[in-house]
């Protein structure tokens, strides 16, 4: 009889093995389901991340990078353009800068049109120690006076010589 008794509790320790078994197959499962879960949660928060950050990175440089663009069109212009051109070979031709000049006081927006800028503009010349030199009629620069040069100086403003 001993042996019948041995028999029924391994019987017994086999049964719960294979229960223990099941339910280490059903965890598995939840856990694997859980996993892919946050595999997407992860997913979508590392692309609304990499979205974010594109978003913001081409909003925030185009401001200076513009500008400098722009101001190298814009000398390329004034040495290419038949009709505003006042630049050859980096030397300024004083007969077509002075109309240059009244055609800018005169017909600012059309000027501006013609040369292609999207902003205001503001010419100046500076020395080599890096002092503005007045350009004409005792004007240190020619474009919009809303545009501010050095210390403060509206674009176009007058200067005294003395």
């Amino acid at each position: 009889m001993a042996k019948k008794k041995r028999r029924g509790v391994k019987k017994r320790r086999e049964a719960r093995k294979k229960v223990s078994s099941g339910k280490k197959k059903e965890e598995m499962e939840r856990g694997q389901v859980w996993s892919v879960d946050v595999l997407l949660a992860l997913v979508i928060f590392i692309s609304v991340i990499l979205i974010f950050y594109t978003t913001m990175v081409v909003r925030h440089k185009p401001g200076i990078e513009t500008l400098g663009d722009q101001a190298a069109e814009l000398k390329i212009e004034l040495e290419q353009n038949n009709e505003l051109a006042f630049i050859r070979e980096d030397v300024v031709d004083e007969e077509r800068f002075n109309a240059f000049v009244n055609n800018v006081t005169q017909n600012y927006s059309a000027i501006k049109k013609k040369l292609g800028i999207k902003g205001d503009f503001c010419i100046f010349y500076e020395d080599a120690e890096g002092n503005i030199v007045v350009v004409s009629n005792n004007k240190t620069s020619i474009g919009n006076p809303e545009v501010y040069i050095t210390d403060g100086t509206p674009c176009g403003s007058e200067v005294s010589i003395t």
